[in-house]
């Protein structure tokens, strides 16, 4: 019964509260209260969202005497856990979650216990570092907002972004992806890649004001111009925001497992297809950000970071987006036209070609008893089932996926190593790491040894990593 009582009770880890601060401002006694320049709950009173700044201020300065490079990173209690991140100098977010806890009955008396190790310091980090690259792409960087408008300028941004980007963060569903923040790759043939790189070099000479392209299909990256930074919160923005208010989590389901030997789910090539503007045409009913105007986006052009309108066209199952360069006043309305006219038949023939060679490619789609996850530090590839938004032949637990974040935790001290272990639940569990290469591979082979686990891992490889060298 204490069991079933602990199951029923257990409480994941939530958002408690998340601000920005500058320390320099305010250095006044009594005007402690300009230092923050965001502050989530609002409720909060004055004197708590002061004190609590002050708390943290008074933390990093005391750390920075033993470790002036990397002052305060996280903070651990009991009943919470705060992490900390400088993106830019002397501006500092702050995120406090709670500790995941249970309830235990024992002998009628209540009592808690908290499971602090099920929230990692490396998963909270990455995502106060995403949030901040999310709020630079839309929005440039804090230094450059002060310039340009001053502190309440850089407060009024704040506001407006963080108030809708707070919600979409579920705390509790954070894991090992949550630090990697990678790219599934669309794998093409010479021919394929070929035939994609001159229709890009196609668009971008006739359109010379496009600084920038970006060619996804489905959920997987084609194409990207982007510098590696950029392309990684692009990317989390595409199939974080902008498909889902647009297709619904049906899009997605569908075709992202095309290349791995799911049938095709676009249209077949004797039927024609229409594309339309998700971003970028003043006409359309977008639900996205900005009523579907297109945006202002800071992205790095040589090495600076500059802004640019953000163009985005659909056809099918294939999405281009444009990084466009104009003046702030510029209309737009005739530069939409002349582009839709000539991507639409262009960009619907490059979406079948893709099908058709993904359906030539294509694995027949067999049930295995193995979970994988592959990370590319270098070119941030990630590949693994565990992505899919279909349900999976067999489900891998939290426990599991905390497991998986431990090892990666101790992967980031070391060049190469290679962990194999059995769990108490009987499942086998290889991570590897070659490089900037990091594998984690779970098998349910209960009955199996040691050798003939090396050996079914010897094989995964070569079937899912054939283009890939692994140290042995």
């Amino acid at each position: 019964n204490i069991g079933i009582i602990m199951a029923a009770l257990i409480q994941d880890s939530q958002f408690v509260s998340f601000f920005i601060y500058n320390p320099t401002l305010g250095p006044k006694e009594g005007t402690e209260h300009q230092k923050l320049l965001y502050y989530r709950p609002e409720e909060e009173t004055l004197n708590r969202k002061v004190r609590n700044i002050g708390l943290c201020e008074a933390l990093v300065n005391f750390t920075r005497t033993f470790s002036p490079d990397k002052p305060c990173e996280a903070v651990h209690t009991q009943r919470l856990r705060q992490v900390f991140f400088e993106p830019e100098t002397n501006i500092w977010m702050v995120l406090t979650v709670s500790v995941p806890w249970v309830e235990v009955v024992n002998n009628g008396e209540r009592s808690f216990e908290y499971h602090d190790s099920h929230v990692k310091d490396t998963v909270m980090q990455a995502t106060l570092q995403r949030s901040y690259s999310m709020f630079k792409l839309f929005n440039g960087s804090f230094a450059n907002i002060t310039k340009q408008f001053g502190v309440e300028g850089l407060r009024r941004r704040l506001e407006k972004f963080f108030s809708r980007y707070l919600v979409t963060v579920e705390v509790g569903k954070l894991d090992i992806f949550s630090i990697f923040q990678g790219i599934q790759f669309l794998p093409l043939d010479k021919y394929m890649y070929l035939k994609v790189h001159c229709f890009v070099n196609l668009v971008e000479t006739t359109f010379r004001n496009i600084q920038r392209t970006v060619l996804v299909y489905g959920d997987q990256l084609v194409w990207s111009g982007l510098e590696q930074e950029d392309i990684k919160i692009f990317y989390q923005y595409l199939l974080s925001w902008l498909f889902p208010s647009h297709f619904g989590s049906d899009f997605l389901s569908n075709i992202s497992t095309l290349a791995q030997g799911g049938p095709p789910s676009v249209a077949p090539s004797n039927q024609p297809h229409t594309g339309s503007f998700l971003i970028g045409h003043s006409g359309t009913t977008s639900s996205s950000a900005e009523g579907g105007k297109s945006p202002w986006v800071y992205i790095l052009v040589d090495g600076i970071l500059q802004s640019c309108r953000l163009f985005v066209y659909n056809a099918g199952s294939a999405t281009m987006c444009f990084f466009v360069q104009c003046d702030q006043a510029a209309p737009m309305e005739e530069f939409c036209k002349r582009l839709g006219t000539f991507l639409a038949p262009r960009l619907s023939q490059i979406a079948r070609d893709i099908v058709e060679f993904c359906s030539k490619t294509r694995q027949p789609q067999v049930e295995q008893q193995y979970r994988f996850v592959y990370f590319n530090e270098m070119n941030l590839a990630v590949k693994s089932p565990l992505l899919s938004r279909k349900p999976p032949y067999f489900g891998i637990t939290k426990e599991m996926m905390l497991l998986l974040t431990e090892i990666n935790e101790e992967y980031d001290r070391l060049d190469e190593g290679e962990t194999i272990m059995r769990t108490l639940a009987d499942f086998w569990v290889v991570c590897r790491k070659s490089g900037h290469r990091r594998f984690f591979i779970i098998l349910t082979q209960k009955s199996a040894n040691f050798a003939e686990i090396t050996e079914e891992v010897r094989r995964l490889c070569q079937r899912e990593f054939t283009n890939i060298f692994f140290l042995d």
